[in-house]
């Protein structure tokens, strides 16, 4: 990558964009640039946090996996995003996560030394980083409520609206840009597969949405923001 793309890069991450310029070229100098395949494991959960990263393009999947080899998907890092903070915590400490691209995804790496020291001492720019580890936990603290409250028609209709607006909501056609499978919607949802496409397979039968090959198409909003708001007994009901 060019360094005048890695600098555009740079520019959308609101912690790094708040470094000094010096900061901010020592660390683009510091960057190792990775490509990796679809579904490759970035790090293991166990794995000694010394790196950082930063998605330059691609997407991530953050997960935990039990010991009998279920996994629940926290939260996905899109290009421009910062993920691995984790190592920041303490030297050799484990991520204790793990990511796994979903897509082919370029990557830059910053050994935990080079990316501590850019940020000292700069308040407002650990200010930033702190946001990000702020969020995640909210995002982690979501999901767990989710599973508590919701059911699972209620949790797939709320990750639908969410992966559709984040994405590209502003297109106006109802199109879910990226691909997922029936498993790793499952993972995001805390389900299994089976009861996911059975549920999917039910939303298509109301007309609420359609497939088109991998991707999901919204066809009416309504019929999911409505489905949120009755009662979790309700949810399925004719």
């Amino acid at each position: 990558m060019q360094s005048n793309s890695l600098q555009s890069i740079f520019a959308q991450v609101p912690s790094l964009r708040s470094l000094p310029d010096e900061a901010r070229r020592r660390l683009e100098r510091a960057a190792e640039q990775r490509q990796y395949r679809r579904r490759q494991v970035i790090h293991f959960a166990d794995q000694p946090g010394d790196y950082v990263y930063l998605l330059c393009s691609g997407r991530v999947k953050i997960s935990r996996v039990s010991e009998q080899g279920r996994e629940v998907t926290l939260y996905l890092v899109e290009p421009g995003q910062l993920f691995g903070e984790a190592a920041l915590s303490g030297a050799g400490e484990p991520y204790g996560v793990m990511a796994e691209t979903q897509d082919e995804s370029l990557v830059c790496a910053f050994r935990r030394s080079d990316f501590l020291e850019a940020f000292h001492p700069m308040p407002q720019a650990v200010m930033e980083l702190l946001k990000v580890v702020n969020d995640r936990r909210a995002t982690a603290e979501s999901k767990i409520a989710d599973l508590v409250f919701l059911d699972v028609p209620k949790r797939l209709a709320k990750l639908l609206l969410r992966l559709y607006d984040r994405a590209n909501g502003e297109a106006g056609n109802g199109l879910i840009s990226s691909k997922f499978t029936h498993q790793e919607l499952a993972n995001m949802i805390g389900s299994t597969r089976e009861t996911t496409t059975l549920v999917l397979n039910e939303f298509k039968r109301r007309g609420s949405i359609d497939f088109a090959g991998r991707r999901i198409v919204i066809r009416r909003r309504s019929d999911l923001e409505s489905l949120l708001n009755r009662e979790t007994g309700e949810s399925m009901a004719a």
